[in-house]
C-alpha cells in the first residue's frame, strides 16, 4: 500500500472539468434538487468527511433514509428492488446524475492529475497513462475505496477514485473498506506506516515472503493486516519470490562477503547519489514519495536494507 498527497488544487481541477458533465435531473420530494454546492462539497470532499456528507445527503434525497435497510435493499435481486418505491427510483436518478462511467470512465483528464505510474495497492504493476481523451491508449483503473454501491453519492468523489491496477480493483471489487477498518492512501499516519516486507525460508532453494507489523498501536495493526489480507498482497508477493527475491539473496549469499553492502557503500559511494546508486543496481526508488515510480520499490528496499544489515 502506497501513498496519495492531498491536493486541494487537483481536486478542484477535478471538480471544474466534471461539474457540467454532471445532470442536474435528480429531485428531492420537495422539488427541489441538488445543489452545485452540495455536487462541489461531493466531490472535493477529503476522505475523512466523505461517508458523513454522502450520509446527509442521502437523508435529504430519501425520506426516511437508514443506511443498514438500504444495504439490505442492495441485496435484494431485481424484481424484489425495482417494487421497492423508497430506494429504487431514487437510486437511478443519483446513478443518472452521477455517471461514472460516461463521466470518468473513457475520460484521461484524472489520470493525468494523479500521475501515478504504478498501482496504489500492490506497487508491482504499473499504471502509467498514455495518450488522452482523443488518443485512449492505457490508463490506470480507478477503485472505489468507498464503496460506490453503498454510497452511490460518491461515486465521482475526488479523494474516492484511486488509481490501481485491473488485478487489485477486481480483488478490492465492493469489499467494505473503512477509515477503521483498512488503511486509506490519503490518510495513513505515522504508526500505519510501520511495516515491512522480509523473508523466511521456505526450503533449500525457495523462500516465502513475510510481512513484519512493527507497531505497538493495535488499531494500526488491524489496518495494516486487514488491508494485506483482503488484497491478497502476501500472496501476490509470494507469487514474485522467485525471481524479485531470490534475485536479491543470490547477491547476498553467493558473493563470501556482503556484495549488496559494498556495491551501496564503496564501489559507487562518492560517485553518484544514494537514488542514484539503488535506481541503477536495483531499478527501485527509495523515497516513500517515489516509491510509485518503479515496481516493487517498498518491497525491494525493505529487503535491500535487511540484507545489508547481515555480517
Amino acid at each position: 500500500m502506497l501513498t496519495l498527497n492531498i491536493s486541494e488544487t487537483n481536486a478542484l481541477k477535478f471538480y471544474h472539468e466534471i461539474k457540467t458533465k454532471i445532470s442536474k435531473s435528480v429531485n428531492k420530494k420537495d422539488g427541489t434538487s441538488i445543489t452545485d454546492d452540495e455536487i462541489k462539497t461531493l466531490v472535493i470532499g477529503l476522505p475523512n468527511e466523505l461517508v458523513v456528507l454522502n450520509n446527509l445527503l442521502m437523508s435529504d434525497i430519501i425520506i426516511d433514509f437508514d443506511q443498514v435497510e438500504f444495504e439490505d435493499y442492495l441485496k435484494w435481486n431485481k424484481i424484489k428492488r425495482s417494487n421497492c418505491n423508497k430506494y429504487h427510483t431514487k437510486i437511478r436518478e443519483i446513478n443518472n446524475m452521477f455517471d461514472y462511467s460516461k463521466i470518468v470512465g473513457n475520460d484521461y483528464f484524472l489520470a493525468h492529475l494523479l500521475n501515478q505510474s504504478t498501482c496504489i495497492h500492490c506497487n508491482r504493476n504499473y499504471t502509467l497513462t498514455i495518450g488522452n481523451k482523443k488518443n485512449r491508449i492505457v490508463r490506470p483503473e480507478y477503485d472505489h475505496w468507498i464503496s460506490k454501491s453503498k454510497y452511490p453519492l460518491l461515486t465521482l468523489s475526488f479523494y474516492n477514485l484511486v488509481p490501481s491496477c485491473s488485478s487489485c480493483n477486481k480483488k478490492k471489487s465492493s469489499k467494505d473498506f473503512t477509515l477503521q477498518t483498512h488503511l486509506n492512501p490519503y490518510i495513513i499516519d505515522e504508526d500505519e506506516k510501520k511495516f515491512k516486507f522480509s523473508y523466511k525460508k521456505k526450503t533449500l532453494i525457495d523462500n516465502n515472503v513475510v510481512l513484519k507489523i512493527e507497531t505497538s498501536e493495535d488499531l494500526s495493526s488491524k489496518k495494516i493486516s486487514n488491508t494485506f489480507k483482503d488484497l491478497n498482497l502476501v500472496e501476490i508477493y509470494n507469487a514474485h519470490s522467485n525471481s524479485e527475491l531470490r534475485d536479491l539473496l543470490d547477491l547476498r549469499y553467493k558473493y563470501s562477503e556482503n556484495y549488496i553492502d559494498i556495491l551501496i557503500n564503496k564501489t559507487f559511494k562518492g560517485i553518484m547519489s544514494k537514488e542514484e546508486i539503488y535506481r541503477m543496481i536495483f531499478g527501485i526508488e527509495i523515497n516513500e514519495e517515489d516509491y510509485h515510480k518503479r515496481p516493487f520499490s517498498k518491497f525491494k528496499h525493505d529487503i535491500i536494507e535487511e540484507l545489508k544489515n547481515i555480517k
